[in-house]
């Protein structure tokens, strides 16, 4: 085709102009998907540390109860649900925490650790001893065990609300990351709960977590509609924690609208260069129309010019932003900061990529349009 021939023509015609705009093209490129990449990862980062060990969404008793009945037919309804990874029932009340005459506040949580496994993660936060295995053993976080000064193998007593006692061994010593959990929670089997605080075979709630924490307010909807008619109440993540969601929405926001900005300049910066060039080529492009070239052809030109630009920046911005973002991951690992995640949003990169060479095509209209309405007689007659 004539108009691709002539655009490969004044591209190679001027090799240090097209290497420029090209390179001023995948430095933008670059820095629109560094960007990217990184506020995505920061943004998965820091809803993973704000949410690890945490239910999304949490199955409690209705109004006036304190435990539920026939939790064992609401997690089998619960599993169900797409998009759900966890689901723990949990038997949990407050009691006192005493190591001879020292004593602490503590809430007692108690597990099937096997399925508290999907949501806490007791199997790699142990970081001493072993997970009870039994009615008579306890484990206790470290901010606890320093406050009480012990260690496994020593004997605890939990005080219940109506002062009964019961003594535990402590079978292990746990860090889930938070002092707060460390030094308040005293994890036990689901039994041996279940027995303290008379439960029966009920438990105080289920826990669930989902794929996407972010969801975690549509499976809220999904779990009251599966329990329904059940005297029940369900609460999530999102609902409880809206300044963390207000930030995370306010990041993704402003990522938007950084690259946005990248992306105008990356446009205006194309139809520029495009408009200069048809002022460097109005003879040529005069000269052509005199042979017989088509106006429709001549505009084509500088579409394919556009085109050619915003693929050859795209490829080189391409290698050049992951290569940046893949260093930086390395160096914040180095540091030992794993606050960001390390995804290569490939869908992403390859959206962007493809938005870049289309605007790029579409910044070059403007250009086409104006190398058009050139008359080859008057640009022969003033050349």
């Amino acid at each position: 085709m004539v108009a691709i021939r002539v655009a490969m023509r004044f591209l190679s015609s001027n090799k240090s102009q097209t290497a420029l705009i090209v390179v001023g093209l995948a430095i933008g490129i670059a820095i629109q998907l560094f960007v990217g990449l990184l506020l995505q990862n920061l943004g998965a980062g820091f809803i993973d540390t704000v949410t690890q060990n945490s239910s999304h969404v949490t199955v409690l008793p209705g109004e006036n109860a304190t435990q539920l009945q026939g939790w064992q037919d609401m997690v089998a309804r619960v599993e169900g649900i797409g998009g759900v990874t966890g689901v723990s029932a949990a038997a949990d009340s407050p009691a006192l925490l005493s190591k001879g005459a020292t004593s602490s506040s503590v809430l007692v949580r108690g597990f099937d650790f096997e399925r508290a496994s999907r949501i806490y993660s007791f199997k790699k936060d142990i970081y001493e001893g072993f997970p009870p295995t039994d009615g008579s053993h306890v484990l206790i976080g470290r901010e606890l065990a320093t406050k009480l000064k012990v260690g496994v193998g020593d004997n605890l007593t939990v005080v219940t609300a109506t002062r009964e006692t019961f003594d535990f061994t402590v079978s292990g010593l746990y860090d889930l990351g938070s002092a707060a959990v460390n030094e308040r929670w005293v994890v036990m089997t689901l039994g041996a709960s279940q027995t303290v605080f008379k439960f029966g075979g009920n438990v105080t709630s289920i826990e669930i977590t989902v794929k996407d924490v972010l969801t975690a307010r549509s499976t809220a909807g999904k779990v009251k509609s599966a329990l329904a008619g059940s005297p029940v109440r369900v609460e999530n993540w999102e609902d409880n924690n809206p300044s963390v969601f207000s930030a995370v929405s306010a990041q993704k926001a402003s990522g938007l609208m950084i690259q946005s900005f990248v992306l105008i300049s990356l446009l205006i910066g194309i139809a520029s260069i495009l408009s200069i060039t048809v002022l460097q080529k109005s003879k040529q492009i005069g000269i052509l129309k005199a042979m017989g070239i088509r106006d429709r052809d001549a505009s084509i030109v500088f579409l394919f010019q556009g085109f050619f630009y915003g693929v050859l920046g795209t490829m080189l911005g391409t290698v050049i932003g992951t290569g940046l973002f893949l260093g930086f991951l390395k160096g914040i690992s180095a540091s030992g900061n794993n606050i960001i995640t390390s995804t290569l949003n490939l869908p992403f990169i390859v959206g962007t990529a493809l938005v870049v060479i289309a605007a790029a095509t579409t910044a070059s209209l403007a250009p086409a349009l104006k190398s058009r309405r050139l008359s080859p007689v008057e640009v022969i007659r003033n050349g």
